[in-house]
């Protein structure tokens, strides 16, 4: 039942290694280091851990409970909205977000300029909103294990980051890691009360559906 744990551990192990670019630079070069941590990370890591996850979703179990329509909708709502820092924060990164590299410069425009991860809050944002939609065991486990690994990820790649750009240890006193602080000025403090207006509304529309 629990096989999906295999791949997927030993997933996280790849990924989190391909975290340490700075010391294999150290070890073999930039180039070597560059090569070394996408080879951890994109041709074993996230496969791995990819094809865990999937093997999760298709376990065969019953659900722990059944959310209904309300549930479901919240959830999809969830993926969606997690979806979109995740794919803005790749555009914006680049290819330093899967082939890193000690002459890597600071990224801190964009997404990056309110938080450090936003893929990573994108996708704890996604694996919660998934687990609304299919509350089985299964995804359940899988998908608090995803959140802790992202939220190790961050912190292992946060390390690396620090010996790579030494302007990161300013950055990381400006900005917060997850969630966004916005100025303190009034747009800032009520710019988020049109997509949570959005989600009740949604969320009554399905439920009348």
């Amino acid at each position: 039942m629990y096989y999906f744990l295999i791949p997927l551990l030993i997933g996280f192990v790849f990924a989190g290694y391909s975290a340490f670019t700075a010391a294999f630079s150290r070890s073999w070069g930039v180039n070597g280091g560059r090569l070394v941590t996408s080879l951890l990370r994109n041709m074993l890591g996230i496969p791995l851990y990819g094809y865990g996850l999937v093997l999760a979703w298709c376990e065969t179990s019953t659900l722990i409970f059944n959310l209904g329509a309300i549930g479901q909708g919240l959830g999809w709502l969830l993926v969606i909205a997690g979806a979109v820092p995740i794919i803005v924060g790749h555009l914006q990164l680049g290819w330093r977000t899967h082939m890193p590299s000690i002459n890597d410069s600071l990224m801190d425009k964009g997404l990056y300029a309110y938080v450090r991860h936003p893929i990573y809050a994108g996708g704890l944002i996604v694996f919660i909103g998934l687990a609304l939609v299919h509350f089985t065991a299964p995804w359940l486990m899988a998908s608090i294990l995803s959140i802790m690994f992202f939220t190790v990820m961050a912190k292992l790649e946060e390390v690396d980051l620090l010996q790579r750009m030494p302007k990161y240890s300013d950055y990381m006193i400006r900005v917060p890691g997850f969630l966004p602080i916005f100025a303190n000025d009034t747009l800032s403090r009520w710019v988020w009360i049109c997509p949570a207006l959005g989600l009740i509304l949604a969320t009554l529309v399905f439920y009348m559906w």
